[in-house]
């Protein structure tokens, strides 16, 4: 597959954010306590407790935690207003039991006679593990297998057809990216990022229980190209995998890296990971990733990296919340002609807590005929979190961003030990905003996706990002495009492949981005395409990808 014989990483040179020297930063918290024991990578099942439901008893405060892998800090906070944790009546209002009237699955489902083999069902390596998959083709789950599928990944790479990134989407939040060659030497080979990868069917400390695929991996690891460098968002079971890592490790020990947040690095070492390939990088710590200049080399360039803000959590275990860092991704590309691509990998995190049990809103159904209101946001005390905007003004708006759509929480995890009908499933459902700030549902995605790619004012970007304190220097003639992830791998219910998908394409119609399913292509007479029975056309795109699935850009 790979024609180059680079046998060594990529060299990494990374430099701290200087506002440390003089303060601490908002997001660390100081030693308070003496230090618990650290847990083991691959810890034991005190780890469940994690997922068990904790209530803070001062909402809205986030309570000191402890380190034991540093002197200095403690643990880690969401620095913002928007960080909020709702009291325990604020929740049982959004908790809801029977049947789910589910509005946006229908406008899925219209894309049913667009899609591909409908007429059988997918062959058993690639069926999804719905209970009512075999019920073709008119079972939510049958829906679910039509709509969302597994493709075979083509990793090849060609700088023609992929003249800045080859985007494939591996199930839940694991992407790899692959962007062209930092020099332009003879065999060279693309850059390789992995993308909080999972390949494990459980997400969970033993692979014997715990929350399990409905979607298999659409390929093995060992089918993966070799990797130059894996990002790590936050170390929660389904984003940060032992068996996942240690596969990775054997199969690119050549040439991988780990970059990860503050306070995750003695995991890996601690996995049997050489120390000199993890790094560990603070909220807006930057990295530039270059190749080794040979006499052959006629341009060196190189790729920037910076460890940027999200509004999240983290945890293995009962007695580690919050002692580990959280973050983003941004990722710089050059141009062999001077020009600059911009990737930006959202991990989890959430955007505005939404008070309101029926945000978001939704389309007409029934009796229903309504508009909808879609201002903004519906809640003034609950502030959208302010890192985004900050990302996107200090270091340009993304070209790509990979962002995630689904809602998390523990109720959807207790739920799937007892899959049983909503009608007589003893734990409930809840709404999307109760866990809309630490958990993006398709609504806030959108808001982001739009927020992000406005170019910032004249004057805030800061030096040393690649662009300009103007911003009509990081204008791109590149349309912007999200890609969906985080979403349909770890469900139990086709109805939520269908809800997700139905809910992020009304989050694009009512917010005026183009929802699409692949790219837009132009056909001979260079007019465009339809796809998934809408028609194609430039800007901004949201797109909802098959496992598997390769996009050009």
């Amino acid at each position: 597959m790979d024609k180059s014989t680079r046998s060594e990483p990529l060299q990494l040179h990374v430099n701290r954010e200087t506002q440390r020297e003089s303060a601490t930063p908002p997001h660390h918290v100081l030693p308070t306590r003496a230090f618990p024991a650290r847990l083991k990578p691959n810890s034991e099942w005190s780890s469940y407790l994690s997922y068990l439901p904790s209530w803070d008893p001062s909402p809205g405060k986030t309570r000191p935690t402890s380190n034991a892998e540093t002197k200095t800090v403690a643990g880690f906070r969401n620095p913002w207003p928007s960080w909020y944790t709702p009291p325990r009546s604020q929740v049982w209002d959004h908790l809801s039991w029977g049947e789910d009237q589910y509005p946006c699955v229908d406008l899925a489902a219209s894309h049913l006679p667009d899609a591909p083999d409908t007429n059988k069902l997918p062959e058993k390596s690639k069926r999804p593990r719905f209970s009512d998959v075999n019920n073709w083709p008119d079972s939510d789950g049958a829906k679910a297998a039509q709509l969302l599928r597994i493709e075979s990944p083509d990793f090849s790479f060609d700088r023609s057809t992929s003249p800045h990134a080859k985007v494939t989407w591996l199930g839940h939040a694991g992407v790899l990216v692959q962007l062209p060659p930092l020099d332009a030497t003879k065999g060279s080979r693309p850059i390789r990022c992995l993308f909080d990868p999972i390949f494990s069917m459980r997400c969970s400390p033993s692979q014997r229980a715990g929350p399990i695929r409905a979607y298999p991996p659409p390929c093995r690891v060992q089918d993966l190209p070799p990797v130059d460098a894996v990002f790590i968002s936050h170390n929660h079971f389904d984003h940060l995998d032992y068996d996942t890592i240690m596969a990775i490790w054997e199969s690119s020990k050549e040439t991988v890296r780990f970059l990860v947040p503050l306070g995750n690095r003695s995991w890996f070492v601690d996995c049997g990971i050489s120390e000199e390939r993890v790094t560990e990088m603070d909220w807006w710590d930057s990295a530039t990733l270059s190749s080794h200049q040979g006499e052959e080399s006629s341009a060196i360039l190189s790729l920037r990296i910076w460890c940027t803000p999200a509004q999240h959590s983290s945890g293995r275990g009962g007695n580690d919340a919050n002692s580990t860092l959280w973050s983003s991704w941004y990722l710089c590309c050059q141009d062999p002609d001077g020009g600059t691509y911009r990737i930006f990998f959202a991990g989890d995190t959430g955007y505005q807590f939404h008070g309101s049990p029926d945000w978001p809103p939704g389309p007409p159904s029934g009796k229903n005929t309504q508009k909808p209101n879609t201002k903004e946001s519906d809640d003034t005390d609950h502030p959208p979190c302010p890192a985004f905007a900050e990302i996107r003004d200090r270091l340009g708006p993304p070209n790509l961003l990979l962002l995630p759509v689904a809602v998390g929480s523990t109720y959807s995890y207790l739920r799937s030990f007892v899959p049983l009908p909503d009608w007589i499933s003893p734990f409930p459902r809840h709404s999307a905003g109760i866990t809309a700030g630490i958990h993006m549902p398709p609504w806030d995605a959108v808001r982001v996706f739009k927020l992000m790619i406005e170019l910032p004012d004249k004057g805030t970007a800061s030096e040393g990002t690649g662009g300009s304190s103007d911003s009509e220097k990081f204008s791109t003639p590149h349309p912007p495009m999200a890609i969906a992830m985080h979403w349909g791998t770890f469900v139990t219910e086709g109805v939520e492949v269908l809800k997700t998908l139905g809910q992020l394409e009304w989050a694009c119609q009512q917010q005026e981005v183009h929802f699409a399913r692949s790219l837009p292509v132009p056909n001979k007479e260079g007019e465009t395409q339809k796809l998934g029975g809408r028609a194609s056309k430039e800007g901004p795109a949201f797109v909802a990808m098959n496992h598997g699935q390769s996009l050009a850009t």
